[in-house]
């Protein structure tokens, strides 16, 4: 009997697609893959991806719990989403996104449009002010989203680091205790906020969720939406921050052009986001379990198994992307990405993101001209034990 692959697949570059992942998308759109808790299925192509995040058979949930093993932090994460137990995923997360969805309003997002770009100039002012080298994440790439969330949830300012910290700690696979308290942290602190926070509304989300529903929603169930908008909506900007500007280093002509068009600015976001895969990829596949058969090209799916949607290599499919591994920011009315998802589990705070990196890249290299790695490419390390990877350290100079 053939081996299966083992998951994660060795990626001898920082950033893309590792070249396994590479050779089975040219095989077929579905691979059996094995990984550290249950085999699954690996959708590799594009159009193959595209379909099954909108398709309502794969769920969040396993039908079959008994069957998988999952690290805490990866459980933590199912929970967030309102989709760690079959029984009641049809009707808890959509709840979930109904009651979150309209706090991420395109409206409401470009408003907050103005105070985001002003965090970014005064990021970057300190940064070009203080000696070099310096480290971009701890500068920029850190700071920024965190202060983007806790302005969404209305989190005191002296708590921003600590709110950062929580994150990486609760997505931590290495080492389940430690992600299991670190996220009681999180939850007692977002429980004592809401309490607060129903003496003293303000103009934040977890004031709104207290008055949804007639003041129904208990503070408990507040708290949880709050740590989910907390650990989800800044760690995945944070990476692609970092991983953008070493895209962007790594370009000097789109880099050139980008400085002296900062217009371009949302198409040089897109091709980050399409083109953002760090380590060995882990960021860069979206979990899902099949809720009833089914069948993709000559493969069934069965009721149960688990599903891996590989939308980094879908991203950089070259029946979907012309020269695919090329970072382009005059692609001519290229596809739509699956970065942020599609289909009903759209990521909801994809407008928030966007805005957020825009107003990075529009300025990054305008105030920052000579910006450059202060070590080589290959020195930096992506941290593969969290479920959203990332950087801890970009040396730069400038």
């Amino acid at each position: 009997m053939k081996e299966l692959p083992k998951l994660p697949f060795d990626n001898p570059a920082v950033l893309g697609i590792a070249p396994r992942m590479r050779a089975l998308q040219q095989e077929g759109p579905v691979a059996r893959v094995r990984t550290a808790g249950e085999d699954a299925w690996l959708v590799t192509r594009y159009d193959e991806v595209r379909a099954l995040l909108a398709d309502r058979r794969l769920g969040l949930s396993n039908p079959y719990p008994e069957r998988s093993v999952k690290s805490a932090a990866r459980s933590t994460m199912m929970a967030l989403m309102a989709g760690d137990d079959y029984a009641t995923e049809a009707t808890d997360h959509p709840l979930m996104r109904e009651l979150l969805v309209p706090r991420f309003s395109t409206r409401r997002m470009r408003l907050m449009k103005t105070r985001i770009e002003r965090h970014v100039d005064e990021l970057l002012d300190e940064m070009a002010a203080g000696p070099a080298p310096a480290d971009l994440h701890r500068a920029l790439s850190f700071p920024l989203p965190t202060m983007v969330v806790c302005d969404l949830l209305g989190v005191p300012w002296g708590d921003r680091e600590r709110f950062g910290q929580w994150a990486r700690g609760t997505f931590d696979q290495s080492d389940g205790r430690h992600s299991a308290n670190t996220f009681q942290q999180v939850v007692d602190y977002m429980t004592e906020l809401v309490a607060r926070k129903r003496i003293e509304p303000g103009d934040d989300i977890l004031s709104e969720l207290i008055a949804e529903k007639n003041g129904t929603l208990s503070d408990a169930y507040i708290a949880q939406l709050g740590c989910a908008v907390l650990l989800f909506g800044y760690e995945t900007t944070i990476v692609r921050i970092d991983l953008g500007t070493l895209l962007l280093l790594r370009n000097p002509d789109q880099r050139a052009l980008l400085a002296e068009k900062p217009e371009l600015a949302p198409a040089a976001v897109e091709e980050i986001l399409r083109l953002a895969v760090g380590g060995k990829g882990s960021n860069a596949l979206i979990p899902r379990y099949a809720h009833s058969d089914i069948t993709v090209g000559d493969t069934v799916i069965r009721t149960g198994d688990a599903v891996l949607l590989a939308i980094g290599a879908g991203n950089i499919d070259g029946r979907a992307f012309p020269d695919a591994d090329l970072f382009d920011l005059t692609r001519d009315k290229p596809k739509s990405h699956l970065a942020f998802g599609h289909g009903t589990r759209h990521c909801i705070g994809r407008v928030l993101a966007r805005i957020e990196l825009t107003a990075v890249f529009e300025r990054l290299f305008r105030r920052l001209p000579d910006l450059r790695l202060a070590v080589s490419e290959e020195s930096l390390r992506w941290q593969e034990h969290r479920i959203t990877g990332g950087f801890d350290e970009i040396p730069v100079t400038f």
